[in-house]
């Protein structure tokens, strides 16, 4: 994981042409439930850029989002476009997270549940940010008032 949010930050070839809904359809490939219900609705989003990254972009959201849910919750993915930008969208149910707290939860090595949790190294959020980044693009996350996190990355979108 270090060795490609240190990568990221040198300059990359990203010319790919891509589909989020492809990208996300393939991070979702194989993936196995426990207990949480995945919602997808993938609509083109058309991009650039490297397709292996925006597969661990995606992955990574997923992993977060069933990692840190409730029993039976669910994870919502989308993949749409608006505004000249290509989006995917990761929504779950889960705690409550304080809207204060949602912008730690991209740093590396953060977790807010650090004293309880063992599995992972709080680098998953940090990464997407970091990929987002590399492919000109910008992550939103806003804390849901039922618990959960609604995760919106926004990439410019392939004309």
């Amino acid at each position: 994981m270090l060795l490609v949010l240190a990568r990221n930050d040198q300059a990359r070839a990203l010319t790919d042409p891509l589909d989020l809904a492809t990208v996300a359809e393939d991070a979702l490939e194989g993936r196995t439930a426990n207990g949480v219900t995945t919602i997808t609705t993938l609509g083109e989003a058309p991009v650039t850029g490297d397709g292996v990254l925006l597969e661990r972009l995606v992955a990574n959201l997923l992993d977060n989002a069933e990692r840190y849910n409730i029993a039976d919750g669910t994870v919502s993915i989308s993949t749409s476009t608006g505004d000249g930008a290509s989006l995917v969208r990761v929504v779950n149910t889960g705690p409550v997270v304080p809207p204060d707290q949602v912008g730690r939860l991209f740093l590396p090595f953060t977790r807010l549940d650090d004293r309880t949790r063992h599995d992972g190294f709080g680098l998953g959020l940090a990464l997407v940010s970091s990929i987002a980044t590399v492919h000109n693009g910008t992550v939103h996350a806003t804390a849901v008032s039922t618990g959960g996190l609604d995760v919106a990355v926004r990439l410019p979108r392939r004309g």
